[in-house]
């Protein structure tokens, strides 16, 4: 029986995606509890609003990913309500808290329905990419999509109650300058890890970056190096 390490290394996939505000990013990093559900948050005052006040997948106690790329869709219906601040990252992570038991799966958005498509265990994650899946219409695979995606680009896996520091794999920002200012901001953070790794990605802060697995192409991604 195919388990979900071997679903893993069958696909290729090397990380699971989280947007957060930049703003965010010295609380999460410089704590073991790294990236913390809306009900953990509750007891952290300290911790700006929550990206996702309304969670219609009624899943409180989870943190929403996505597998190989981000929610692009979700960042752009949210980044801007507040005018204040609109730098976003991307957060990478170990893409093998998809095998705990905890975890769960949702073949495309988890607040679709109010979370009745979320399932556990090998199935809800194998139905990620399935060859064709029902979001707001069909969804399809490609001939040549990449084998890491999920059908459905807003497909999500949901990790119970936080991402753990040392599953942060990297950070991946739109361009070369906000990669200077990040790094510069949270080198002075006590407890942020100082070997954090930084990508620059520009194609994954839009939406184009889905035309392009679907043709089988890799988006550009350039890692960081300070001069």
């Amino acid at each position: 029986m195919t388990t979900n390490k071997q679903l893993l290394e069958q696909k290729g996939i090397t990380r699971l995606c989280h947007f957060t505000k930049s703003n965010k990013l010295p609380h999460i990093l410089s704590k073991e509890s790294g990236i913390v559900a809306n009900t953990e948050l509750d007891d952290q005052k300290e911790l700006l609003s929550k990206n996702d006040p309304l969670r219609l997948d009624g899943k409180e106690d989870y943190v929403c990913c996505t597998v190989q790329y981000p929610n692009t869709w979700y960042l752009r219906n949210i980044k801007n309500n507040d005018p204040l601040f609109t730098e976003w990252v991307i957060i990478l992570i170990n893409p093998l808290l998809v095998t705990n038991e905890t975890t769960l799966f949702c073949h495309r958005n988890a607040a679709a329905g109010r979370g009745v498509y979320i399932k556990d265990g090998y199935d809800g994650f194998s139905g990620m990419f399935n060859q064709t899946v029902q979001g707001q219409r069909p969804m399809y695979r490609t001939q040549s999509m990449l084998s890491c995606c999920a059908t459905d680009d807003q497909a999500e896996v949901l990790i119970y109650k936080n991402v753990s520091r040392s599953d942060i794999l990297g950070l991946v920002v739109p361009n070369e300058e906000q990669a200077r200012k990040e790094k510069a901001r949270l080198k002075f953070i006590k407890g942020v890890p100082d070997d954090l790794t930084f990508i620059i990605a520009p194609d994954l802060f839009e939406v184009s970056w889905s035309a392009m697995v679907r043709r089988g192409q890799v988006p550009s991604e350039i890692l960081y190096r300070e001069e």
